[in-house]
């Protein structure tokens, strides 16, 4: 009899640990496909598609760094804005391979990070890497992009 409890008690201990971990992995698999997705946009020229991947409000952020300078861009309105901007001087689409590896993701309840590194040829002719962080949030189910930080580290890849 103690033996059948313990074995039920570990099958449920297995059972939930493994419910969890399939949980986590679907929520890792959601993040992944947002930030895809926003990079599909990105390079679709979608504004309307690049919008439903960001939190809409005055906490996103943008940030980008490279040995030319950076950027900051706080809030929705100027990152929309930006984008829109973008898009307008620069409609084609970008249809250069890309790349993007490394994931590392930590998922809280409503919240998450990822990082990752992007790697794609550009129009000059070099190779173009970055390593992209984003915060996410969840809202109405769903994951959303609150901050993004790009660090384009090709810029440095000849300093000593």
């Amino acid at each position: 009899m103690k033996t059948c409890v313990l074995a039920v008690i570990a099958i449920m201990l297995c059972t939930g640990l493994s419910a969890g971990e399939k949980k986590e992995s679907k929520e890792r698999e959601a993040i992944v496909e947002v930030i895809k997705e926003c990079t599909n946009a990105y390079r679709a020229k979608d504004f309307q598609r690049i919008s439903e991947t960001f939190v809409q409000d005055e906490t996103a952020m943008k940030i980008g760094a490279a040995k030319g300078g950076y950027f900051v861009r706080p809030g929705w309105e100027n990152i929309a804005a930006n984008y829109e901007n973008n898009f307008k001087n620069n409609p084609a689409p970008i249809t250069r391979e890309l790349k993007k590896t490394n994931f590392i993701i930590k998922v809280y309840k409503k919240s998450a990070w990822a990082m990752h590194n992007e790697i794609q040829p550009t129009s000059h002719g070099d190779t173009s890497k970055q390593i992209i962080v984003h915060f996410l949030e969840k809202h109405n189910g769903a994951w959303k992009i609150v901050y993004m930080s790009q660090i384009f580290v090709s810029s440095y890849d000849n300093e000593n």
